[in-house]
């Protein structure tokens, strides 16, 4: 297993990859974004770097393509991408004037601390020390643009936001969660509201088409979705940009928990709740960090109709910090980052493998994007680093 990075100096608050750019929030909140296909097409100049930096900063899927199995495989040509993986290593790569002037404007939030940023479906969630606002972007465009003005959605801190089947939902830690369902008008104005759907919550997670909410570290609470088929005619009219297949159209509330999970289960009585340090979950695993420094990844199964329950487990040694977040990434094998008070891991193959020491603001991994499953954007306090992983063993 190994990695790459690339940098982009400069002084910001979040980053995130979305339809072939990286957008930045800066430090003077205004929105920067690079067009990434121009900048992998400057580095591959280089031949030294043969076509890493496509497939590794730009099109990762195409790493899954049998084709480049192949090239694993064949010795010689394997031989070659790891001297291009070398060269591009050694040479230190900062994305800098030479690249190219990205573009750039100012968004009006007069709001001192930026929380969370995310871009689904085209538009541009921005969660602040006093608020939730939205900006829509024309991606068609040459270059991005604005369209209209940002919205203010909450009066209330914003910390984190997930999005997917239309639905929007905001942790806003003491005030709740609330929940902007079919935010985009998918379905007609018969679903599209804005409901609180907890009274607490730190973030939330999707465990399949369900909201895992945490009100704190340790305390995952269920909410079953309720959907509906997107109209075809909404998909014609190109206002599915994230191609689902399902709106959610409400949410109903169930008893499940940690506990409820682990009774009459072969997990009873194998490990002691207080013991917990950390839990997150996945579309279809719970993670869990437990203060002796083990890892614990649970599978889960789930039918529409019922509560997930525990399929296997496995146990891993040797965590030894205190996890802050878990996030996932998409690799044959499995792939999970897991950012601790000292250092940003990634445990794959069975290994806590470090890829950045150091303190962070924030760290984005984008599992459901096409193109950038095995990518993750660290910003810190003088850098956004994209790190891009890649899986050299077949």
């Amino acid at each position: 297993m190994k990695y790459l990075t690339l940098k982009f100096p400069g002084r910001f608050e979040d980053a995130f990859l979305y339809m072939g750019r990286l957008v930045i929030i800066t430090e003077n909140h205004s929105i920067r974004i690079y067009d990434m296909e121009d900048i992998v097409n400057q580095l591959q100049e280089d031949r030294a770097f043969l076509d890493l930096p496509t497939l590794l900063f730009f099109r990762n899927d195409l790493t899954e393509d049998p084709k480049f199995t192949q090239r694993l495989r064949n010795k010689s040509r394997k031989n070659d991408l790891i001297n291009a993986f070398n060269n591009f290593k050694s040479a230190s790569v900062y994305i800098d004037d030479k690249f190219g002037e990205p573009t750039e404007w100012n968004i009006d939030i007069s709001d001192d601390i930026l929380l969370d940023l995310n871009i689904y479906n085209g538009r541009i969630y921005i969660g602040t020390s006093a608020g939730l606002y939205h900006l829509d972007l024309d991606w068609e465009s040459e270059e991005i643009t604005q369209i209209g003005t940002i919205q203010k959605r909450l009066d209330t801190k914003c910390v984190y936001t997930t999005a997917k089947c239309g639905t929007v939902n905001a942790s806003c830690a003491s005030d709740g969660c609330f929940s902007f369902v079919d935010d985009f008008n998918l379905g007609g104005d018969e679903f599209h509201r804005e409901m609180q759907i907890s009274e607490s919550s730190l973030r939330t997670s999707w465990l399949d088409y369900d909201i895992v909410n945490y009100a704190t570290a340790v305390s995952p609470s269920l909410y079953n979705s309720i959907r509906t088929a997107i109209p075809q005619e909404v998909d014609e009219a190109k206002k599915n940009l994230e191609t689902e297949e399902y709106i959610i159209t409400d949410f109903i509330r169930d008893q499940w928990t940690l506990n409820s999970l682990f009774e009459n289960s072969k997990f009873n009585g194998i490990l002691n709740l207080e013991n917990i340090q950390f839990v997150q979950n996945s579309n279809q695993a719970l993670f869990i960090r437990t203060y002796e420094g083990d890892l614990y990844t649970l599978s889960l199964q789930k039918e529409s109709t019922r509560n997930p329950s525990l399929a296997r487990y496995n146990r891993y040694t040797g965590l030894n910090h205190i996890v802050s977040s878990i996030h996932t990434i998409r690799l044959d094998k499995g792939g999970t980052i897991i950012e601790t008070d000292e250092n940003i891991l990634l445990f794959a193959r069975k290994h806590f493998i470090p890829i950045f020491d150091g303190e962070v603001i924030s760290i984005r991994t984008f599992p459901r994007s096409k193109h950038y499953q095995r990518l993750v954007s660290v910003t810190t306090a003088d850098e956004v680093i994209l790190i891009a992983i890649f899986d050299d063993e077949v």
